[in-house]
C-alpha cells in the first residue's frame, strides 16, 4: 500500500507500508522518526491506495481514506500486529540478507504500531470493462 499523509503544509507525503488488516482496521508499523508519524501526530487523515495492472485494461485498485493514531501502549495488540506483519511478509522480507551494519542500525530499532480506520473506500477495476465489453459483443452475434 502506498499511504498518504499530511504535513504541516498540508501538503500530501506518500510512503510505501507493509500493513495487515484485522477486525476492519489496517494496522502497520514504523519507527517513531518517520515522516508520516509525525504528520500523523500532527494530522489524522491518512489515504491508502493499493493497485494492480501493467496495461489499462487490467488496471485494479481501491483507495481507502481515514483517520490515523499510534496505537503503540496497547501492548497486547502491538504483539499481534507483529506477529501479523512477520507471517504476511515472511516471504518476501529476509533482514539476514542486508549488509550487517544495516541489521545494527536500523533493523533493532523501535516501530511503533499505527492503526488506520477507514471512513470511505473507493474501487475501481477495468478488467470488467473488458469482460461486459466481450459480453455485449457476444450477445450482439
Amino acid at each position: 500500500m502506498v499511504l498518504c499523509s499530511l504535513d504541516s503544509f498540508g501538503f500530501p507525503h506518500a510512503s510505501p507500508i507493509w500493513f495487515v488488516v484485522n477486525n476492519d482496521r489496517i494496522y502497520f508499523r514504523a519507527q517513531p522518526y518517520k515522516k508520516k508519524i509525525k504528520n500523523i501526530l500532527n494530522r489524522p487523515q491518512v489515504c491508502g491506495v493499493i493497485e494492480d495492472g501493467q496495461k489499462y485494461t487490467e488496471l485494479r485498485g481501491v483507495m481507502i481514506r481515514g483517520l490515523a493514531k499510534v496505537v503503540d501502549t496497547d501492548k497486547t495488540l502491538r504483539r499481534h500486529v507483529f506477529e501479523l506483519l512477520a507471517e504476511k511478509y515472511a516471504p518476501v522480507r529476509n533482514t539476514q540478507r542486508c549488509p550487517k551494519s544495516w541489521q545494527e542500525t536500523y533493523g533493532k530499532e523501535h516501530r511503533v504500531v499505527v492503526e488506520f480506520k477507514p471512513t470511505n473506500i473507493v474501487s475501481w477495476d477495468n478488467r470488467k470493462w473488458l469482460s461486459s465489453s466481450q459480453t455485449a459483443q457476444a450477445e450482439d452475434s
